[in-house]
């Protein structure tokens, strides 16, 4: 009898998969910057000024991020409902071979429409929600739907684990990435369409598809009740039940606050490669490594720190989202300052032919150290919020709230990239020095995601006021009637 737990071998896999999928992903990470630039400046027939030329590649590449980001808005519901319609190994193959046909395009782009085709396959790219979904319904036989604070633990950790995973290849990737580069801005992409045909080889073996059973339901009547509506409604009624979340009054909130969080960190993380690029003038290896420090200081903290942050928060998820945005609040300011310091350092020297020699060392370990610390709050917030929605609905459903909450994340990505572009390119006036010394750009981005942190922390506790404690049994039964309701109004339509 198929069974709805996934086997130790098949998270295994999972973890392979995940690791594999962040290498190749990763690896076009410091290169991307450097690409939209050198094919923006290989087609450009005319002298255009470098100003111009700057100014057009970090719209280019915004414009990129957020055409990207939509297009996995589109997918990250669809994937969901997949997991939970087609189960885990057809929905990871899908997803492994959409981006093989990815890197595919882009290694043979020779304009930057090509970089753009070469983001349609990503509709499908969905491998961490896969892997996500399949993590926790391991968790199965030790996690209740109850939201009982151990449970939240034991969440945390599930998802801390396979955020490692997902770091330790982000750390692999940009440093081989921005390594490949320095001979040719395209190795990377080869190398990653032979990374996911081996993820579609170990999906095809080793993981299984699992259906749920009304069989192996535990929780009563209604539950039963719900599987068996779930297994007669259509694709499109999924979709529809999979929104209905955004109604719920506890759901809903959290699902804005994800949002939110979203449209800030991506306007952020854009503008960050550009920054180092054009501003410090770091090449693809510095920027490469640059990166990878980032992620392996994630990898540890998911490891070894989340649990540990749980524990000093009482084991409450939504004080530990709190602690995490406010932590990224005080470090994106100290990423501005420090970015600043070594601007002005390099405008007072006036060196900017040997402007890798001239920042100031101890510029680089700061603005390191503060990007760090930034991924880290990120990470901390951004894995206690799904902690929340995952235990407010049944493992049945996971696959479903799972990918709600990614869609919601590249919907924003939509918006936060060009935001962050725009800021930086067309400044706000902060005086004739800050304007003339280009910190104006610096610190219009800082300011304003600066000031959606801030009030994505009074969101955060206006939320944990209102509920109090952590989600309780009544309102998964809740959610369950939502589901009722609507699978109700879909056999009246019909």
């Amino acid at each position: 009898m198929a069974t709805n737990m996934a086997s130790s071998t098949e998270v295994a896999v999972t973890y392979v998969n995940i690791v594999l999928y962040a290498i190749s992903y990763q690896l076009q990470r410091p290169v991307e910057p450097f690409l939209v630039r050198s094919l923006i400046h290989n087609n450009n027939q005319n002298d255009t000024a470098n100003s111009n030329e700057e100014e057009k590649s970090n719209q280019t590449y915004g414009r990129l991020t957020s055409f990207f980001s939509f297009i996995q808005t589109i997918g990250s519901p669809l994937v969901g409902i997949l997991i939970d319609r087609i189960g885990v190994r057809r929905t990871s193959t899908l997803v492994y071979l959409a981006s093989a046909a990815s890197y595919w395009i882009l290694a043979n782009a020779t304009t930057t429409v090509w970089l753009f085709w070469s983001k349609l396959p990503t509709i499908l790219q969905h491998a961490f929600l896969v892997g996500q979904a399949t993590v926790t319904s391991s968790e199965n036989n030790n996690i209740n739907v109850s939201g009982s604070n151990g449970d939240d633990k034991l969440r945390a950790v599930a998802l801390g684990r396979m955020t490692t995973a997902y770091t330790v290849g982000a750390t692999i990737g940009p440093a081989v990435g921005g390594y490949l580069a320095m001979e040719d801005l395209f190795a990377g992409a080869r190398v990653a369409i032979w990374g996911s045909i081996i993820s579609v080889v170990l999906s095809i073996i080793f993981l299984k598809d699992r259906k749920t059973s009304s069989d192996e339901c535990t929780e009563g009547n209604k539950r039963n009740y719900s599987q068996k509506m779930q297994q007669r409604l259509s694709f499109m009624q999924s979709i529809h039940k999979t929104l209905s979340y955004l109604r719920h009054e506890t759901l809903g909130p959290l699902l804005f606050i994800k949002l939110l969080n979203g449209i800030s960190s991506s306007a952020f993380t854009t503008v960050l490669p550009l920054l180092l690029v054009n501003k410090l003038h770091l090449d693809t290896s510095q920027l490469g490594y640059f990166m990878s420090a980032s992620s392996l200081s994630v990898a540890v903290f998911a490891s070894c720190g989340i649990s540990p942050a749980m524990s000093l928060m009482g084991n409450r998820s939504d004080r530990l989202a709190s602690l995490g945005i406010g932590l990224r609040v005080i470090s994106i300011v100290c990423f501005g300052g420090v970015v600043s310091w070594c601007l002005l350092h390099l405008i007072e020297i006036d060196e900017i032919e040997a402007v890798q020699h001239v920042v100031p060392t101890k510029g680089l370990w700061l603005a390191t150290v503060a990007s760090i610390v930034v991924s880290i709050s990120s990470h901390i917030h951004a894995t206690s919020v799904t902690t929340l929605t995952t235990g407010a609905v049944s493992v049945e459903q996971r696959g479903a709230i799972l990918g709600l909450e990614h869609g919601l994340f590249s919907l924003a990505r939509v918006v936060g990239p060009p935001l962050g572009t725009s800021l930086l390119s067309r400044p706000f006036v902060f005086g004739r020095f800050i304007a003339e010394s280009g910190l104006a750009g610096i610190w219009g981005v800082i300011s304003v995601c600066a000031l959606m942190d801030v009030i994505l922390l009074a969101c955060m506790q206006r939320w944990s006021g209102k509920q109090g404690t952590q989600m309780s049994r009544q309102e998964c039964i809740g959610l369950t009637k939502i589901e009722d309701d609507l699978n109700d109004d879909h056999d009246h339509s019909d």
